[in-house]
């Protein structure tokens, strides 16, 4: 796992917030488009001043918002898509006799995880994380 620079691995990253990303999208594209038909009117103005790339860069924003609302359309459609084939894990894909959060049908008395750290007691053998203290 990559170090996280900012906080040298003493917390973990949040998970990322997923919200109503077209809304998002349109909105932005709507206020660069707001803002190119402002500064249309000034286009002496701004021509006299060596300031044209206002115009461009609104031109610009809009254009990539309008390629944005493209891409994120295709994004949430290839996500419905693909939720709608990935069976769901209440789907009883479960092996007979497993515990509910057991998909893999393995006894949770039996075995060790395998998520289970090594031993802090064995030298050389700790995490990373140890290393570094």
């Amino acid at each position: 796992m990559p170090r996280d620079f900012l906080t040298h691995d003493k917390r973990k990253a949040p998970e990322p917030l997923e919200g109503n990303i077209p809304a998002v999208v349109l909105v932005l594209t709507v206020a660069w488009g707001v803002l190119l038909l402002g500064s249309l009117p000034f286009h002496s103005r701004l021509a006299d001043h060596d300031a044209q790339w206002w115009i461009w860069s609104c031109g610009a924003g809009v254009l990539m918002g309008l390629y944005g609302l493209w891409f994120v359309h295709r994004r949430e459609a290839a996500l419905r898509r693909a939720a709608e084939t990935t069976p769901s894990a209440d789907s009883g894909d479960r092996p007979e006799g497993s515990p509910a959060g057991d998909p893999t049908g393995e006894n949770a008395s039996g075995g060790e995880e395998a998520d289970a750290p090594s031993a802090p007691d064995e030298p050389g053998r700790g995490t990373a994380s140890d290393h570094r203290r």
